[in-house]
């Protein structure tokens, strides 16, 4: 029995680091498009009260409804019986990782992975920045910006574990497939 030099160099290779059998790119781009949504959302609600202009022209009526939603201290406080958060970093660590997981279910690589998280980091200091900018009545939060670092940190390695998970299950499938 012989072997060919490309059977030699499969075996004889040493195990990729990449994420194994990636999911369809269908599916990668619909991801792909959820998380486009998500960072425009996250865009939308962190300027909503700060630029109502822009946004209501964006996301129509919608804007303005979250916006009063957000803006009702008085709501929140009957809602939390006169205890109003110090600030809103539950918010922004949320909505900040739910956008990794999707950029990073999307490239479904590790360093396109890292550099979306840098990309992603980047553009919520933006939003950020432009809060203060186009903002009379908020200022930039050093806090807001560590919490939106927190947001992507926690969408980065919920992304590398569903690869790692994804590559397990993906192992044992061809395994049980050769046996």
């Amino acid at each position: 029995m012989t072997i060919t030099v490309a059977e030699h160099n499969r075996t004889r290779s040493r195990p990729s680091t990449r994420p194994a059998l990636r999911p369809p790119l269908a599916l990668r781009g619909f991801i792909g498009l959820l998380a486009a949504g998500a960072a425009l959302f996250n865009v939308a609600l962190m300027l909503s009260d700060r630029a109502p202009g822009i946004t209501e022209q964006i996301f129509g009526d919608f804007a303005v409804r979250l916006s009063d939603r957000l803006d009702r201290s008085e709501r929140i406080g009957s809602l939390t019986e006169g205890r109003q958060p110090g600030n809103d970093a539950i918010v922004h660590i949320g909505v900040w990782a739910v956008a990794m997981v999707l950029v990073g279910l999307a490239l479904w690589r590790w360093v396109p992975l890292i550099i979306g998280a840098v990309l992603l980091f980047a553009g919520s200091v933006f939003v950020e920045v432009g809060q203060g900018r186009y903002s009379d009545t908020r200022a930039v939060e050093l806090s807001d910006v560590f919490a939106n670092g927190v947001g992507i940190t926690l969408g980065v390695v919920a992304a590398a574990a569903c690869y790692l998970a994804w590559s397990g299950v993906a192992a044992t499938f061809r395994r049980l497939r050769r046996d």
